[in-house]
């Protein structure tokens, strides 16, 4: 069927302005994809850059981060270099306590139980540690962690985790007033093999910037 176009309408005008509106669209989103890359690509060097920055100092007490535990009750890799670094540090003396933060992920026990055991395989006395088997992020960790150090009049804080998630860590702990300082699991297979290195990365840039949103909107 013959389409008829109203009396003293320019068909060839209708399709070049369709044809700028389309490249108009098509230039928007290509522009917002190198926009986005560009913001992506600042933020994983950020975080790389902050990755490898070690802070490590004498300290109230040592907050260990949790991470996945395994079947049959075995720390994960990260989980594993975490409280490593956490009991070298107690051992060379930066401070006489740990919070062990972490609460039932898939696999139980909860990941500060399997810190703790590690922790006590090694000689650290119980006395010294001190559990957080609720939080089930690093904002909760955070929050826990502050509560615990108020309440028995600690002030300052290394941070262990793995290298990737220390940027993120250390602004959290800033924003709700925690004094800490970054100790990373440099040993962790996130960091040491680059494959894994670049996976856990980027995944840290999606979950900054989510955090970075929530932070905006909690200002609003």
């Amino acid at each position: 069927m013959r389409r008829v176009w109203p009396r003293g309408y320019d068909a060839s005008r209708g399709r070049e302005l369709r044809r700028k509106l389309s490249c108009l669209t098509g230039g928007l989103l290509l522009g917002s994809v190198v926009v986005v890359a560009i913001l992506f690509a600042i933020t994983f060097r950020s975080i790389e850059e902050r990755s490898v920055r070690d802070e490590t100092r004498s300290a109230d007490v040592i907050i260990v981060l949790g991470a996945a535990v395994w079947p049959n009750e075995q720390p994960g890799p990260s989980l594993r270099a975490r409280t490593e670094r956490a009991i070298e540090l107690y051992d060379d003396g930066y401070a006489a306590h740990l919070i062990l933060s972490g609460g039932l992920g898939r696999f139980p026990p909860e990941e500060a139980e399997v810190m703790r055991r590690l922790a006590v395989q090694t000689g650290i006395p119980s006395e010294a540690l001190v559990l957080d088997k609720k939080a089930h992020s690093t904002w909760e960790s955070m929050v826990y962690a502050r509560e615990i150090m108020q309440e028995r009049g600690w002030d300052t804080a290394l941070i262990v985790s793995d290298p990737f998630h220390m940027k993120r860590s250390l602004l959290m702990a800033e924003d709700i007033g925690l004094t800490a300082y970054a100790s990373p699991a440099l040993n962790s297979p996130t960091h040491n093999s680059l494959s894994r290195r670049v996976f856990y990365t980027s995944r840290e840039v999606l979950a900054l910037w989510w955090y970075l949103v929530q932070r905006i909107g909690s200002m609003i």
